[in-house]
């Protein structure tokens, strides 16, 4: 069973992922990586299908008080 944390990490990093899908972006998740960032974020011009802005993101959770 994942630990809470894990858990956590992995619903921020959908909840992100899903934001920016709904958003025109192309959004991917590294799961099992093990690189130092989470999520793939890849946006293209809407008038010549290229690439125009690349991100690499690192999600963090804090624990609630």
């Amino acid at each position: 069973m994942a630990n809470k944390n894990y858990l956590r990490g992995v619903r921020l990093e959908r909840e992100v992922v899903n934001l920016f899908k709904e958003n025109g972006w192309i959004a991917q998740r590294t799961a099992g990586s093990h690189s130092p960032f989470d999520v793939v974020l890849v946006k293209e011009s809407d008038d010549l299908k290229k690439i125009v802005f690349v991100a690499f993101v690192q999600c963090k959770t804090k624990k609630k008080n």
